[in-house]
């Protein structure tokens, strides 16, 4: 079954190959050229289902018809002009981002503003990588090729032509982060230390009160050092447990975005995130009744027994 599987224009290895193909032509246009752009967003397409086949290329299937998921085992068609459908590329982005967990909500937003451009340029008159300043998408461009293929247990160095000078580009998008969120930290320093002691204890106590009773993993400010929160998103498998008549969850969670009430400090995206200290995943506790986990009721008898039982709510502080 697997050497059938890798003979198909879904295997990882044939789109890793079609990526790098891609990457070369990209890479012999100039930069100011609009085509350099344009096979750089078709080739981080290709590279993004690679990464997806690496778990399955049955991942890559449309799964409103069967014989996709045929064709993504290699089996040959059984339906007259049957012609296999793949994943909307929107779709491939949104699986990677759970299974992937360096693939971060900035990375995905950035591939799908690629996806969109990509769009513009086939389906539309508009000429979309024309006025696009190779400043504002390149070293983004080369950081998700570099954890798309580190997802595959492959090498950054071998997929373009010059990895010194993209891996300084990725580093810059890093030392812009850490730059910028530390600007805003001290900013927000500022103005809280310019409050009066009654201000500022009022403030914390509100927060406290706040980080409590709202879902995210509480932390500590690092401009007020009141009690804030850091939110995030899944990543990776959930870890099942049966405990007497309850079962519990546990979810990795990435975290995405923080907020602290007390000072208004709100900052977003991983690598800020990270630049500041606040960048440890943690995770997410969810427990329910036996009965509620198996569906044994029916709604009606759901609402009646949860009565029976303690509420419980999501613990994002373990």
């Amino acid at each position: 079954m697997s050497s059938r599987m890798n003979q198909n224009g879904w295997s990882e290895e044939s789109l890793v190959n079609k990526a790098r193909l891609y990457v070369e032509q990209m890479e012999a246009c100039g930069a100011d050229d609009w085509q350099f752009g344009f096979w750089s967003a078709l080739s981080l397409e290709l590279l993004a289902r690679a990464a997806l086949a690496h778990f399955s290329p049955v991942l890559l299937a449309d799964n409103r018809d069967w014989r996709n998921l045929a064709h993504a085992l290699g089996n040959s068609p059984t339906r007259k002009r049957f012609s296999p459908r793949s994943l909307t590329t929107i779709d491939v982005y949104k699986r990677l981002e759970e299974l992937v967990p360096a693939f971060t909500d900035e990375i995905f937003g950035f591939c799908t503003s690629h996806a969109d451009r990509r769009n513009l340029e086939i389906h539309s008159g508009e000429l979309a990588f024309t006025s696009l300043e190779i400043s504002e998408w390149l070293p983004k461009f080369y950081q998700a090729c570099k954890v798309l293929l580190e997802s595959m247990n492959r090498k950054f160095g071998e997929f373009v032509s010059d990895p010194l000078t993209a891996q300084q580009m990725v580093d810059s998008i890093e030392d812009a982060a850490q730059k910028a969120v530390q600007e805003d930290i001290r900013a927000y320093r500022t103005v809280w230390s310019n409050k009066s002691d009654e201000e500022r204890e009022n403030a914390s106590i509100r927060a406290t009160a706040w980080a409590t009773r709202h879902t995210g993993h509480r932390v500590v400010c690092p401009a007020c050092n009141s009690n804030a929160l850091v939110r995030g998103t899944p990543s990776g498998p959930v870890a099942r447990n049966v405990d007497g008549d309850e079962v519990v969850e546990r979810q990795t969670l990435l975290p995405s975005s923080f907020e602290c009430i007390a000072c208004r400090l709100r900052i977003a995206g991983f690598s800020k995130l990270s630049a500041c200290g606040l960048g440890d995943i943690f995770v997410a506790k969810s427990t329910y009744t036996a009965a509620e986990f198996f569906g044994l009721y029916t709604e009606d008898e759901l609402e009646e027994a949860r009565s029976e039982w303690p509420a419980y709510e999501d613990d994002f502080n373990e």
